[in-house]
């Protein structure tokens, strides 16, 4: 499944309509992490894991009209995109190895949480499974989540990040480290 593809399906199965670019990039992330095996590479990034190849499907679909992108203004003067299902937004009967069946329930336990909730779970397993200083056991993940973004991990946003990741099925890649 190219970029592209990927995110004309995840604006479709999120009901044609999905706001924010960091919420696209972290919902990609996490349905990776759940299975959808996509092979698109994340980066550490400022909001988190991050794909330049899903932000070049992103104007790929745009350029195309099978996503529609509005810009708002939002807070602090710092934009943000809404993306809508244009033409052939149907809704894919697959999104990468997860079915529909399987991808529009997990996308709406994340619909569920706020952005930042979202962005901190996909930053605690990025952390924890790929990150090469911090991952695979060398440090806790939430620990350094809580380093890099001490401004949003309140210890409730934390608990939050942590629940959803239970409820994903990823909470292994949230356990501290064994010492």
């Amino acid at each position: 499944m190219n970029p592209e593809d990927i995110v004309v399906g995840l604006v479709a199965l999120n009901g044609g309509e999905l706001v924010g670019r960091t919420r696209l990039q972290k919902q990609t992330y996490l349905l990776d992490r759940c299975g959808a095996e996509f092979g698109l590479a994340f980066t550490y990034h400022h909001y988190g894991p991050y794909s330049f190849e899903l932000a070049g499907g992103c104007a790929d679909a745009e350029a195309e009209k099978r996503v529609e992108t509005e810009e708002r203004p939002g807070r602090h003067g710092v934009p943000y995109a809404i993306f809508r299902s244009g033409k052939g937004g149907a809704e894919p009967d697959r999104l990468g190895e997860l079915s529909a069946g399987q991808a529009r329930p997990l996308l709406g336990k994340m619909q569920g949480v706020s952005d930042i909730v979202l962005e901190l779970a996909a930053t605690i397993v990025f952390l924890r499974d790929e990150w090469p200083y911090y991952g695979k056991g060398k440090t806790d993940a939430v620990e350094e989540t809580v380093a890099r973004k001490s401004l949003k991990a309140t210890e409730k946003r934390i608990e939050e990040a942590l629940g959803l990741l239970r409820v994903l099925g990823l909470e292994e890649a949230a356990a501290p480290a064994a010492g």
